[in-house]
């Protein structure tokens, strides 16, 4: 089975204390309890840039226009030891939006300061890549999980194209 596509959209603001980034706490579903990007499935004839989007407003209210995300590369997640959870996300930022983030059945957002997102309430696998988004670099990475779904195993970088 082929591996789900997602994309992921990484909302950005500037605030009186910084650079902020809106994350959210996962209210149901995979990953329910950790600290995740907005964002989910793409559905059969919508773009990874048209999914951002939808999830965006779906998941924390905030509307984004396909034209204000960018695409900043690709994190591809291999489950061995449960291959039906393999994904494969196109990572979108954006600097423009309107509304004001609220709380959906499945997200709780919130912003944080990109130099204190809250780590230890992740998936542990985002230590290794976030940082390249929070930065506003290009990437794209492969990461391989342990038997026990949740340790990272390997996370291997590679040239990301566009």
């Amino acid at each position: 089975m082929a591996p789900r596509r997602v994309a992921l959209c990484f909302l950005f603001r500037e605030s009186t204390t910084g650079r902020e980034v809106l994350l959210g706490l996962k209210r149901s579903g995979f990953g329910t309890g950790r600290i995740v990007a907005l964002g989910g499935g793409i559905e059969s004839g919508e773009t990874p840039a048209e999914a951002a989007v939808r999830e965006a407003a779906e998941e924390a209210g905030v509307v984004v226009g396909v034209a204000d995300v960018k695409e900043l590369g690709r994190v591809r997640w291999r489950f061995p030891a449960a291959p039906l959870l393999d994904m494969d996300a196109v990572i979108f930022t954006a600097d423009r939006f309107s509304g004001e983030a609220v709380p959906s059945e499945e997200i709780d957002p919130a912003w944080y300061p990109v130099g204190a997102v809250p780590w230890e309430g992740m998936w542990e696998d985002a230590q290794r890549w976030l940082g390249h988004v929070l930065r506003d670099e290009p990437l794209d990475v492969t990461v391989t999980l342990n038997s026990d779904n949740a340790t990272v195993r390997t996370a291997v970088f590679g040239e990301h194209t566009a």
